[in-house]
């Protein structure tokens, strides 16, 4: 298994950063409201096509305060050869585990988060994935973070997010972007 040491001690740092800022932001709301009285929904689950599970993935995200939220998912799929142009298939399975923040008080918010994707690659034959080189099946731990937008309101409902989404290995960063639908509750 490859650790990637730097992306998993960037995304603790930028965790750490991120609680600062949250714990840093006003307890109060511009139209007076206590922010530990507010209600809004704390949970939520969506589908994201490509983005940290690379063609999708099945996501819960947890509202840990307003601005602060922890995403864990869920991606499996697998590709013949002949639709990458490689000598035989390709299996992916991950699982996206992200802190996120997120500004603004409104239904609309700029999100920005960081984060590692443990994951489960094999293929027939060999290949080269995120610069590593995979014989059978090999397993790896992505870094990736996200840079986007997020509409969801604030006491539940429908959620879409779009975004880049950098994934980073010890040996390469590919850039891949991705949109979620899905529901706050």
């Amino acid at each position: 298994m490859r650790i990637n040491l730097p992306a998993i001690v960037a995304a603790i740092s930028f965790a750490f950063f991120i609680l600062e800022i949250d714990q840093a932001h006003s307890q109060t709301y511009p139209n007076g409201e206590n922010v530990e009285d507010a209600h809004f929904a704390h949970s939520a689950v969506y589908a994201e096509f490509l983005g940290q599970g690379l063609l999708y993935s099945v996501n819960y995200d947890y509202r840990i305060s307003e601005n602060l939220d922890l995403r864990v998912g869920f991606s499996s799929w697998s590709i013949p050869g002949f639709f990458l142009l490689i000598d035989g298939s390709l299996s992916f399975t991950g699982f996206p585990v992200m802190l996120n923040y997120l500004s603004g008080d409104g239904d609309s918010h700029f999100e920005v988060g960081a984060g590692f994707i443990p994951s489960s690659v094999s293929v027939s034959g060999h290949e080269i994935f995120f610069g590593s080189e995979v014989k059978g099946q090999s397993t790896e731990i992505l870094g990736t973070a996200t840079i986007g937008f997020r509409l969801q309101p604030r006491n539940g409902g429908f959620i879409f997010r779009i975004g880049f989404t950098p994934l980073m290995s010890s040996h390469s960063m590919q850039m891949f972007g991705g949109t979620s639908v899905g529901l706050g509750f």
